[in-house]
């Protein structure tokens, strides 16, 4: 009785097929978590964003007004938050609020900004299901965050 060593053409196609399955479950969970940790940091700068506005609140009595602009994208003049509203240079003698308004996690992705003198909302969306809802557009407001683009 004679013994061969290796394997069969078949055995090896199967293994390749669990590597190359194996394999794209790894990449599937990844973007997974890559885009909820992109959500997380969108969380995040909207809070930024309605902390300093309601630090300007706070001093003003009123939000500075736009009718809209993306913030911290490069030509809207809104790079900062001061005494003066979004600007890209500020003076000295005021306030600074927000030195480097945030950007979104991804490559050209900017809040919309939008206000009256009694509120505000900044527009962002999400791309997986988070605390507020299945992936959709959402307003921050200084009330809170919902799906209603209103200043509140």
């Amino acid at each position: 009785m004679t013994f061969r060593r290796g394997f069969t053409v078949l055995e090896a196609l199967i293994v390749l097929a669990v590597f190359g399955l194996l394999a794209t479950l790894a990449v599937l969970s990844l973007n997974s978590a890559r885009a909820s940790l992109r959500d997380a940091q969108r969380l995040s700068d909207v809070s930024i964003m309605r902390s300093a506005l309601s630090q300007y609140w706070l001093e003003k009595a009123t939000y500075p007004q736009s009718a809209g602009v993306e913030v911290g994208m490069p030509g809207s003049n809104a790079d900062k938050l001061s005494a003066a509203g979004f600007v890209i240079n500020t003076d000295p003698t005021q306030p600074v609020y927000l030195d480097r308004v945030p950007t979104g996690p991804k490559v050209n992705e900017y809040y919309r900004y939008r206000a009256g003198p009694n509120g505000y909302s900044i527009r962002f969306q999400t791309e997986t299901r988070t605390d507020l809802g299945p992936a959709n557009v959402f307003y921050a407001h200084a009330t809170g965050i919902d799906l209603e683009d209103a200043d509140k």
